[in-house]
């Protein structure tokens, strides 16, 4: 049983109306009444007995103190009307006082009984409203955090996609330079090094950076390097506080950077390269990121090496296993598409057909490998002073051809010339001999000998043995 405050407040007026009015009532009446008059004595002792319903309405809006002080202040109004009259018969009616006073009360304690119910269950209700509204709260908190992990996991899921497209070193570099501090939801200057297995060294391969000139340490830095030694990686969130490096390290990195996180590219337990973050700020990052960059960077290690292995394979295709040139069909397939191009734009190019001068006798002197040790040094040769367009092949044997890109039959005849003497003054050592070689050069040019790729290689096929034919060491041009 619960009463609302307004109700309280209701009633406790209506308590304080009716007893004023029952009190007035009751004392303008008693004064007709003095003179006995049964009329007025029963007017007085109905407006007394009226009395009961403030009493009852004190005890409901006023509780049990109020109650209590209503009851008490009309028992003692009415003695005072009876003594002022002279007349104690009303006392009878204070027994109804008190009767109205204990249904009072005992409504006033079941009504805090009820309230005091009410008061435990409303805080046992509100305590579970405030446990589930925390509860929803950290859901609501798990929830964001599973969408960041999604949005992430969505992320990495396109990188793969992306990876699987392309083989190309440069788009694989550009692609984390853009994804990474998408995934990371941080800001801040990205860096990838590759590492040169010659050198074992450092080596910038891409940056978030339009211009990396401003980037000081293109071969890294002390915690590049610190990486590179322990293979694992690395977090610094003050540079200037980490005593793990030395002083000069956060000197280099003042103005530049101030926080850190870097992961090693491993492949088969090596260290291929380095993908690092830094920033500006202090504190910039954190153990998840780190742990996020880890396999960020292990994604870039397989498809960098994917790359290098796809690279390598192109390269194996199109270059002859001992000598390092262009093998025949790719050759051939560059003469065809030079010389299009050179009818095209009416430019001129030239071919020469090298063959080594009695080449089966160092094969029966020394030894097949020493065939081949020929075959090396003379491609080092030929490929040491040709021009960044030029095409040398291995055309068969020890026949070598050399696309001259935009030469003339003059400039054709001078480089040839410029072959023969180099062969010649660079002897060879064969099982611990020295020995002098020669080649004989045969050269056809486009357009003036000829006007299609078959026909140059057959025009400079001719002059070759025609060289050959007239005593070998010489180029022969017509």
């Amino acid at each position: 049983m619960t009463i609302s405050s307004r109700a309280r407040s209701l009633f406790a007026v209506l308590s304080v109306i009716f007893f004023l009015l029952s009190s007035y009532a009751s004392w303008t009446l008693s004064s007709r009444a003095i003179s006995q008059s049964p009329f007025y004595l029963t007017l007085v002792i109905s407006a007394i007995t009226s009395f009961n319903l403030p009493i009852l309405f004190g005890w409901i809006g006023f509780g049990v103190l109020g109650g209590a002080a209503i009851t008490a202040g009309t028992i003692f109004f009415v003695l005072l009307l009876d003594f002022r009259m002279g007349y104690s018969a009303h006392q009878i009616v204070t027994i109804t006082f008190l009767v109205t006073a204990a249904i009072g009360y005992l409504f006033a304690r079941s009504k805090n009984r009820s309230d005091q119910l009410y008061i435990l269950e409303s805080e046992r209700t509100e305590e579970e409203i405030n446990i589930l509204a925390n509860e929803v709260k950290e859901k609501n908190k798990g929830i964001k955090a599973l969408e960041g992990k999604l949005m992430k996991y969505s992320a990495f899921k396109d990188i793969a996609e992306s990876l699987s497209t392309t083989l190309s070193t440069d788009a694989i570099s550009s692609l984390f330079m853009e994804r990474t501090p998408k995934i990371l939801g941080k800001s801040g200057r990205v860096l990838l090094f590759l590492v040169d297995a010659l050198r074992q060294e450092l080596m910038l391969l891409a940056s978030s950076v339009k211009n990396e000139a401003v980037i000081k340490a293109k071969k890294g830095d002390v915690f590049d390097h610190w990486i590179l030694r322990h293979r694992k990686p690395l977090i610094i969130e003050d540079v200037k506080r980490d005593f793990r490096f030395p002083a000069e390290g956060a000197e280099a990195a003042s103005g530049v950077f101030n926080s850190l996180i870097a992961a090693p590219l491993m492949s088969e337990n090596k260290v291929i390269g380095i993908l690092r973050v830094d920033s500006a700020q202090e504190l910039a990052f954190s153990q998840d990121d780190l742990r996020l960059l880890d396999i960020i960077s292990n994604l870039a290690a397989v498809a960098i090496q994917n790359s290098m292995f796809y690279a390598r394979t192109q390269e194996l295709a199109i270059r002859d296993g001992l000598t390092g040139l262009r093998v025949r069909r790719f050759f051939t397939e560059s003469l065809r598409r030079e010389v299009k191009r050179a009818a095209r734009r009416r430019e001129q190019l030239s071919l020469l057909m090298l063959d080594i001068d009695h080449f089966k006798e160092y094969n029966d002197k020394y030894g097949h490998a020493a065939g081949d040790n020929i075959l090396q040094h003379l491609s080092q040769l030929i490929t040491g002073i040709l021009g960044e367009d030029d095409v040398a092949g291995r055309y068969g044997g020890e026949e070598i051809a050399i696309l001259l890109w935009r030469k003339k039959k003059k400039d054709a005849i001078a480089q040839a010339e410029k072959i023969r003497k180099l062969v010649k003054d660079s002897p060879v050592i064969l099982k611990d001999n020295v020995a002098s070689v020669t080649v004989s050069i045969g050269i056809a040019t486009f357009p003036e000998d000829a006007l299609s790729e078959e026909e140059m290689i057959r025009i400079a096929d001719q002059r070759l043995y025609k060289a050959k034919a007239e005593g070998r060491d010489r180029v022969c041009s017509a």
